[in-house]
């Protein structure tokens, strides 16, 4: 093993654990009011999508650690970049979702509550793949009148399983 790429996992997995703690924290502290305080206000519409968002990291960190884990060994510097972005691609991915869902665009029967609103974002974070590939379909069919059957979706394949993403 490259004493190089032994230094890539451990910062890797640093960056990860500060991010899943650091979601959780940074939640604790909006839902205190301490960020309100600090920030001289209440902002009660951004709350909620800080809370999205927070969830959504939450999932794609949860799976970006059980696939660094899973394939600890495997890991080379091409996969340093997708691990690095997967948290901020969830939380932004969730916001969205939760948007497109309030606006009537995608339907999905759940309760109307910050709680299962929240549990959407996680999915969204954890399931961040198989999202992308339902809005491509989805935007194919909106924008395109319908794909082509032969056309395989773009984009990489996860770490250590080539085609396949979660």
């Amino acid at each position: 093993m490259k004493p190089t790429i032994f230094w890539y996992r451990i910062a890797l997995l640093g960056y990860l654990l500060a991010w899943f703690a650091g979601s959780f924290i940074t939640a604790v502290s909006v839902y205190s009011g301490a960020v309100a305080r600090l920030m001289g206000g209440e902002f009660p519409v951004i709350e909620e999508y800080v809370y999205y968002a927070l969830g959504g990291a939450i999932g794609g960190t949860l799976y970006a650690l059980r696939l660094l884990h899973e394939y600890y060994d495997n890991l080379n510097e091409r996969w340093i970049v997708w691990y690095l972005l997967r948290p901020i691609n969830c939380a932004v991915a969730a916001v969205m979702t939760i948007i497109l869902f309030n606006s009537g665009i995608l339907l999905l029967t759940t309760g109307e509550t910050m709680e299962a609103r929240i549990g959407i974002a996680f999915l969204v974070g954890f399931g961040y793949g198989k999202l992308m590939d339902k809005l491509r379909m989805l935007t194919e069919t909106l924008f395109n009148g319908g794909g082509r059957k032969d056309e395989q979706p773009a984009g990489p394949p996860s770490p250590g399983q080539p085609g396949k993403e979660a």
